[in-house]
């Protein structure tokens, strides 16, 4: 991994591994995501969640986000230390902000020796957990990890995530409850592409009416698209590209969250250094997108986790 070495040289070694864990993960969720746009059940044989409670998720992204980092941290002990690691920066971030003043004097409290082997501790604990990621992403496929992770996703908010959140974000670049909302004033750009999403959604009280309605009324262009939908899938392919963008979103998220904030062409080097490091070449599923066009897409990326993610605790 000598090209990520040298893209982590100047950064924390901490904030390096979880943003190389996080890229390197590309191809596993595209390929779940992939396998629910398919109609495998990656969650298994199990029941979907009972209707009511499925329509619920529509407005409560935080219920989601936290069973994303909850799943998360069952999938290894590295990956429950970084989620351990973000919910004491949530917390922390929170307690400077309603007191600075009593952050700020317990700190000045501490011996200089204190504050400089906390320092050193932690740097350690860092570079051992960057030896850790790498050597399991130039490892064999865990299949035990793998299942472990299957089975901690059988939640109502992660079923829902890979089979709705996730995937409406990756091809129409909206929230499942902004589409939602644009479907019931009338929409049926927004109404097609929800069916086809979920099938669920038909049984919202508004969509239920729209569908009713449309029926007594003849309006045969919409009940056409309703039908079309209902049959179908989401017409747009789940690629790899926009599978890391969404990740390079989540990158961004985090790296603001600690503080070290990284530009767009230092995440799109993380994944050309990871690339070069597997293939001796860039990052051929970004392709030639730098720049501001890559910029813009990592920004709104990042809002869509912003939305799930922020303040979970």
């Amino acid at each position: 991994m000598k090209n990520f070495k040298k893209w982590a040289k100047d950064k924390n070694p901490f904030q390096a591994s979880i943003f190389l864990e996080i890229a390197g993960a590309s191809e596993y969720i595209h390929e779940l995501i992939n396998s629910v746009s398919k109609g495998k059940r990656i969650e298994g044989d199990v029941p979907l969640p009972k209707l009511k409670t499925w329509l619920k998720l529509y407005k409560n992204q935080k219920r989601i986000g936290k069973a994303l980092l909850n799943a998360m941290a069952q999938y290894d002990q590295e990956s429950a230390k970084i989620v351990d690691v973000l919910n004491t920066l949530n917390k922390g971030a929170t307690l400077i902000k309603s007191n600075p003043e009593k952050c700020k004097s317990e700190f000045e409290r501490m011996t200089t020796d204190e504050k400089q082997t906390s320092f050193e501790q932690s740097m350690m604990m860092f570079e051992e957990l960057q030896k850790i990621i790498i050597n399991d992403l130039h490892g064999e496929v865990n299949e035990a990890q793998r299942n472990q992770f299957k089975s901690s996703i059988k939640s109502p908010e992660m079923i829902f995530f890979f089979r709705v959140q996730a995937p409406c974000f990756i091809l129409y670049g909206t929230y499942p409850h902004m589409l939602l909302k644009k479907a019931q004033a009338g929409d049926d750009d927004a109404l097609e592409k929800l069916i086809r999403l979920d099938k669920s959604i038909i049984f919202e009280p508004k969509i239920s009416e729209i569908i009713h309605q449309a029926q007594a009324l003849r309006a045969q262009a919409r009940m056409s698209i309703i039908q079309k939908a209902f049959i179908g899938k989401p017409k747009t392919k789940f690629s790899i590209k926009k599978v890391k963008i969404l990740l390079g979103g989540l990158i961004s998220y985090f790296s603001i969250k600690m503080n070290q904030k990284l530009s767009a062409i230092e995440i799109r080097n993380l994944f050309d250094a990871i690339a070069l490091d597997n293939n001796d070449d860039i990052d051929q599923d970004l392709g030639n997108m730098v720049g501001e066009p890559f910029e813009k897409a990592i920004q709104r990326s990042r809002s869509f986790w912003d939305v799930i993610l922020a303040d979970n605790k």
